[in-house]
């Protein structure tokens, strides 16, 4: 007869379009030397006995409930850094800047910066490299990620390219209806800077390297420790994460839906190159229904917005008919419930005052 084993690395299902990928994932679970892993291996039917009676031993529950509140505390510790960066980030660069002797300070009652353009500029590209790369690099050095886990590459697969692109358009359009009449004030605000090349040198960043700064952050390293505890948990977490980082409401929609769409795509296409494609298209249709519905008025909103869900509905539709038999996340499960998994990540002592704070602030944002 057959002896029966559980093994939480064995027994997860690695199956993404990037084969590197999967073998390298399971084998930094399987061997990385670090305690955030959740590493069970035990014999179904294997009894140890101490002084005649059966001897106590962990089951798998309690060890996943153990790595994950250790991921959570590294997650939360850099979600705290985050934080801190996007609250302070600007009023230190801005102190820095002065001491410098360049012509930038900061209106405390508007809270908005004023002076120079470039200067202006330069505080803002550098607090979205802090708060999006300094979390990231010290989540993937803590936990031993290597680059084929943290950055998998793989430049193939048009279908999952083209639902990156498909979804990237959804969420611009679902972005566009809720954030009209704010876009008209923001649209006004840009083209009446002097100094144009400092506003597109910042669009340019804003929409390449800060789109794979975010990805790094949110799918290199938080997905890639979440997911041991199962799929679509792992994606949901993170969706939820980037809902409730600091932004205004429509951005946090918008946050929530890449969320979603990129989680996804992250474990069916194991690229975090098709991450930065939805996310990048999206950031440039932003910035390009600013100069095409609101600056030159070349486009009517319903045309604009039509338009984009009309070809990402075609992307979406191409590739559900390509990959139609490749749709389910198939890690599903794991051994703790999904309330306990939800409460053992939010308890610790560095992801719950990230929870209340962000969650409070973004109560206060929908309802006042």
């Amino acid at each position: 007869m057959r002896e029966q084993t559980v093994d939480a690395v064995e027994d997860f299902v690695y199956d993404t379009q990037n084969a590197s990928y999967n073998r390298a994932y399971k084998s930094w679970r399987r061997h990385a030397p670090t305690s955030f892993m959740y590493r069970y291996h035990a014999h179904v039917n294997e009894v140890k006995y101490t002084e005649g009676r059966p001897a106590e031993r962990d089951d798998a529950e309690s060890v996943e409930r153990r790595a994950l509140m250790r991921c959570s505390e590294l997650i939360g510790f850099g979600l705290l850094i985050f934080l801190c960066t996007e609250l302070f980030g600007s009023t230190l660069l801005i102190w820095l800047f002065r001491l410098l002797g360049v012509d930038i300070r900061l209106d405390f009652l508007t809270l908005s910066m004023q002076g120079s353009q470039w200067p202006i500029t330069a505080v803002r590209a550098l607090r979205m490299l802090v708060k999006f790369g300094l979390p990231a690099i010290i989540l993937i050095r803590v936990l031993r990620l290597p680059a084929k886990v943290c950055v998998p590459l793989c430049f193939g697969g048009l279908p999952e390219t083209a639902l990156a692109a498909g979804l990237g358009m959804l969420c611009t359009a679902v972005y566009t209806v809720a954030d009209n009449s704010g876009a008209v004030e923001l649209s006004q605000q840009i083209f009446e800077y002097k100094d144009s090349a400092a506003v597109i040198v910042y669009a340019l960043f804003d929409v390449f390297i800060a789109s794979a700064l975010a990805e790094l952050l949110l799918r290199g390293a938080i997905l890639q420790a979440m997911r041991q505890f199962g799929d679509v948990y792992a994606v949901l977490l993170t969706a939820a994460i980037g809902f409730l980082l600091p932004n205004p409401f429509t951005g946090r929609v918008s946050e929530l839906l890449i969320g979603l769409g990129s989680g996804y795509l992250m474990l069916k296409g194991g690229s975090l190159v098709k991450c930065i494609i939805l996310r990048t298209v999206y950031s440039t249709l932003v910035y390009a229904r600013l100069v095409t519905v609101y600056a030159t008025n070349s486009m009517p909103l319903w045309s604009f917005v039509l338009l984009l869900l009309s070809v990402g509905a075609i992307a979406l539709s191409y590739y559900v008919i390509s990959r139609r038999t490749q749709l389910p996340l198939r890690n599903r499960r794991s051994r703790m419930p999904w309330l306990r998994k939800l409460a053992a990540f939010s308890e610790t002592v560095t992801t719950l005052p990230w929870t209340a704070a962000s969650a409070l602030v973004a109560v206060i944002q929908i309802f006042f």
